[in-house]
């Protein structure tokens, strides 16, 4: 069996926590992904493999989830100027 190439397109750690967290794909030329690719999201020990329009919908919902809360809890964007070192 061979093994498909794959490449990290990021790798962070968030400072204020420790929080691991990784995103592989496979290496392919650009716009050539399908829905038979597979990705893999790690975070610290939990590695999830998703179809690329699966991590998207993901994605999605995470990002409405983090508008909602942001909107119940605004102080909490703090952790991301602190993560990114964005100046105020």
């Amino acid at each position: 069996m061979t093994e498909k190439k794959t490449i990290e397109l990021l790798d962070m750690i968030w400072p204020e926590t420790g929080l691991s967290t990784t995103l592989v794909v496979p290496d392919k030329p650009k716009d050539t992904l399908g829905e038979g690719d597979q990705v893999k999201l790690s975070i610290d020990f939990l590695t999830l493999t998703l179809s690329p329009l699966e991590l998207i919908q993901l994605a999605a919902f995470l990002r409405v989830g983090m508008d909602e809360l942001m909107d119940r809890h605004p102080s909490l964007q703090r952790a991301v100027v602190n993560a990114f070192d964005i100046k105020d």
